[in-house]
């Protein structure tokens, strides 16, 4: 897929612009704080309807508005041109898709696949396991609908197992509840384990591009139960009601899984260069981006926030053989990129946007 054109209105400092993005390369340059990042942020919407900045959306209407709206127009691989429209509000989401409305995130997700790539990403590796949970669920609902539903209503399960267990619930409700978790327990469990088997191939292969030498990069996924079946499940929540109780929330299971990165010299977080960090995190989004081809037979487009002017010659180098010709790349910087010519390039200032000649 490609973006063709952005419409937007009241979003962070951005009052109105009116982007043509058509090219294969779109770069926004300008200094900090102009709105470069606000730009990307709009753009990474259309995957999930979430932010990759933030994970309050209240925030992204401009200061003293109370909603904002956005309008792509995307040249989309299967459905050829399209038209999203995204608003938002105190109120509520409003999307339409060619101008039949979406209420369904189910039926949404996925269908346009996007990655950002940011400074943020360090956190994948810096912290805590949520940030590496998120990062795997958007990752794994994007291409299967099947684990997308799974994991929300493990999830909705979990929150009213964790009511009853701090109301004092009864034996009989919180067994009733547990069989209903272990059903979507072990459809979550056993699609994470292929999904991050095929995240680990991928990222073995877009990593040996980007190293300087064979750095012997290694993903392990550490869940955190067995959940081979209903039945291993609904044992190990009843075994540990007790202690479930005193916490008032459930202990154990898929919603405190993590994953951990490593290179040959040892853990990636512990013992890693700040350049072989930065080099890990954007080979974790690069293969982010390959799964979403190999899965959806879609094109992917990369959003890369700044952080193209952080990578060490090298790892710059294997960025640019890691990257498809054909993956649309929007990009943000203080300083023109190299052979700028290849680039469409945009002046952004307090949240305006100006086109420069081309080339120039």
């Amino acid at each position: 897929m490609r973006f063709l054109n952005l419409r937007l209105q009241d979003f962070r400092n951005i009052e109105f612009a009116e982007l043509d993005l058509s090219t294969g390369r779109t770069f926004l340059l300008g200094a900090n704080g102009q709105g470069k990042s606000n730009l990307l942020e709009a753009l990474g919407l259309v995957t999930a309807l979430r932010s990759f900045r933030t994970q309050g959306m209240s925030a992204l209407p401009r200061q003293g508005r109370e909603a904002y709206t956005a309008i792509y127009e995307m040249e989309h691989d299967i459905e050829g041109r399209t038209e999203l429209e995204l608003h938002s509000s105190k109120l509520g989401r409003r999307v339409r898709l060619d101008g039949e409305k979406v209420s369904r995130l189910g039926d949404f997700i996925g269908r346009f696949p996007v990655v950002p790539l940011s400074s943020g990403d360090l956190m994948l590796l810096r912290g805590s396991p949520a940030e590496r949970r998120r990062f795997l669920d958007l990752t794994l609902s994007a291409i299967d609908p099947e684990y997308y539903y799974a994991l929300r209503n493990y999830h909705r399960g979990v929150a009213e197992r964790n009511r009853l267990l701090k109301k004092g619930g009864s034996a009989a409700e919180l067994s009733a509840f547990e069989a209903e978790i272990a059903l979507h327990t072990v459809a979550v469990a056993s699609r994470r384990a292929v999904g991050m088997e095929q995240l680990r191939e991928v990222l073995v292969a877009v990593y040996a591009n980007i190293a300087e030498f064979d750095e012997g990069p290694e993903l392990e996924f550490k869940s955190n139960t067995a959940c081979a079946d209903v039945e291993t499940v609904c044992r190990m929540l009843y075994d540990c009601r007790k202690r479930d109780e005193i916490m008032g929330a459930t202990q154990k299971g898929p919603h405190r899984d993590d994953f951990h990165l490593s290179l040959s010299i040892g853990g990636a977080k512990e013992y890693a260069s700040d350049g072989q960090q930065r080099g890990l995190c954007v080979a974790l989004r690069i293969a982010q981006a390959r799964i979403f081809e190999q899965s959806l037979g879609l094109t992917p487009v990369l959003l890369a926030d700044d952080v193209l002017g952080e990578l060490d010659p090298h790892r710059k180098a294997g960025f640019w053989r890691a990257c498809p010709a054909e993956w649309q790349i929007i990009a943000t910087g203080t300083e023109l990129p190299e052979a700028s010519a290849d680039w469409a390039i945009w002046q952004v200032a307090k949240g305006q946007f100006t086109r420069q000649a081309w080339g120039h």
